[in-house]
């Protein structure tokens, strides 16, 4: 009787084969995790900066141009509407699940850091969560935009625009989950006048959006690439 000899691999070579198949998924799967995270993040930048702007363009229809006039100015009133019932003004544009109207309000109590580790200290104000998780912040008044770099090349002078903001947003657009973290999860955007809604930072500069940085130029650069390569 002839006996067929049948190839096959040993118990060694099947668990060298598996230890091989091990190592690339230990490589290989944070980098997928982390994109994946980087992309959902991007996303969530470009809604909040599209919901903050639709907010703020149905508010003309009764508030008028951006910035003119005390309805704008008037943290209660542009917040809280002309009567304070929320029946109107900027909360009024949205489906929430809290609201907070006092100037000191923050929205949980979890510390938020910039990208280069530091603790953020402006994180307080009026303060809402949308049925969807996001957290919007806002505040207004003199210098508010300082060191934001609002709307920096849109089109004219940062100062410009520096001036001409009246209000900032600081939004964690994925609510309490982590990072909690400027240049990542959270981003500012600033309330011009005479324009609205802009985003804070300079389209594709990598310069002011950087991990030695504090993150809080990149919302422009998050929404000209619609991700995040830091």
């Amino acid at each position: 009787m002839n006996l067929k000899k049948i190839k096959a691999f040993t118990l060694a070579e099947l668990l060298t084969t598996l230890m091989i198949i091990g190592v690339i998924a230990a490589l290989t799967i944070p980098s997928m995790n982390q994109n994946t995270n980087n992309s959902e993040l991007a996303t969530g930048c470009l809604k909040a900066y599209s919901m903050l702007s639709q907010g703020v363009n149905r508010m003309k229809e009764s508030y008028g141009p951006v910035g003119f006039g005390t309805k704008w100015s008037s943290s209660d009133v542009f917040w809280k509407g002309k009567d304070g019932n929320l029946r109107e003004g900027f909360v009024a544009q949205f489906n929430t699940v809290r609201v907070d109207s006092s100037s000191t309000a923050k929205c949980y109590d979890e510390e938020m850091k910039y990208l280069n580790g530091t603790a953020v200290t402006d994180n307080s104000g009026y303060t809402m969560i949308t049925t969807d998780g996001m957290c919007i912040n806002y505040t207004s008044g003199s210098g508010v935009c300082d060191g934001k770099g609002i709307a920096d090349g849109y089109p004219s002078s940062k100062d410009k625009h520096l001036t001409n903001c009246i209000g900032r947003f600081l939004v964690d657009v994925n609510g309490e989950k982590g990072p909690n973290v400027v240049g990542r999860d959270i981003y500012y955007f600033g309330l011009v006048k005479g324009i609205g809604i802009l985003p804070a930072g300079i389209d594709n500069n990598s310069a002011m959006c950087t991990k030695s940085s504090t993150g809080a130029d990149c919302a422009a650069k998050v929404v000209s690439t619609k991700k995040i390569d830091i």
